[in-house]
């Protein structure tokens, strides 16, 4: 009689837990497609994003030891194109060894991503998340420095990366471009000078400008992305900004903001400007 109480208990657990996990899929909004079934995905956990940022902080500072603390010992990594795949965490620790050796810089900039669990045919969650997400890859050789615009697909199960693959849209090489600003006729006060603009990300610390000789023209070189670059000089790290009006020759106006643009197609140096002017001071 106990054992048959027993075995009863033990099928409602059962039946407990099953209906339990179904109720947890039903009640989320669930979204997406995978091959003809519909509804898919639901909304994955944050905290498999964050797992997915610290990773790449981590290149920066070229921690291999951190890096593979975060991957399971099994991990594949499926490079674009086929052109490398990594399986396991020692061919890992080797490849990250290697790579940062040859390397001065290995900088990996996640930009979104979104973490999605997979509902599977019997309307289950899977343990683990997916987490898709677009990110930079920049890479100085010490002669050049390239970026790539990538997107990765990363699965991520019991706190480690099991897998990921990298799907590559863009690579640039970054020019070196120097710019110039005239500030010897400016009659305000003013401690620093800086540059900052869509190459830095509008940080107005992160490029400061230097008047070697003491003539007034302050001078920095910046690397950016061939294309269209946006910028602006600024006096005691955005204290005072350049101001322009909307249709002046140097400028391009998105929304209220009017700022200096420039087309980079490769390594430049400009002539100095004026502060507040398309054109030099003489």
């Amino acid at each position: 009689m106990k054992k048959q109480k027993k075995t009863t208990f033990l099928h409602l657990l059962i039946f407990f837990v099953i209906t339990l996990t179904s109720v947890y899929a039903q009640d989320q909004n669930q979204f997406g497609f995978a091959g003809d079934r519909e509804q898919t995905f639901v909304a994955g956990s944050p905290e498999s994003v964050a797992i997915w940022k610290q990773w790449c902080a981590l290149h920066e500072k070229g921690d291999v030891e951190g890096i593979t603390a975060l991957a399971s010992e099994n991990i594949r990594i499926e490079a674009p194109g086929g052109k490398l795949t990594i399986n396991g965490k020692e061919a890992l620790t080797a490849f990250l060894t290697q790579w940062f050796d040859d390397n001065e810089q290995v900088r990996v900039t996640p930009e979104w991503g979104v973490p999605l669990k997979f509902i599977n045919q019997q309307g289950n969650p899977i343990d683990g998340d997916w987490v898709t997400s677009g990110f930079s890859l920049q890479i100085n050789d010490g002669t050049e420095t390239t970026v790539e615009q990538n997107h990765a697909n990363v699965y991520i199960e019991n706190g480690l990366i099991q897998y990921f693959q990298v799907l590559q849209y863009k690579v640039s090489t970054l020019a070196q471009v120097t710019l110039s600003v005239d500030l010897s006729s400016y009659d305000g006060e003013f401690s620093t000078v800086g540059v900052f603009g869509s190459f830095n990300d509008w940080c107005g610390s992160c490029n400061p400008m230097t008047d070697k000789d003491g003539d007034g023209v302050y001078t920095t070189t910046i690397q950016a992305i061939p294309g269209e670059l946006q910028y602006k000089f600024i006096l005691d790290e955005q204290g005072v900004e350049e101001s322009f009006e909307s249709g002046d020759p140097c400028t391009t106006t998105v929304d209220i903001y009017t700022n200096r643009v420039l087309q980079v197609e490769g390594n430049m140096t400009l002539e100095p400007v004026c502060f507040n002017s398309c054109s030099s001071c003489e």
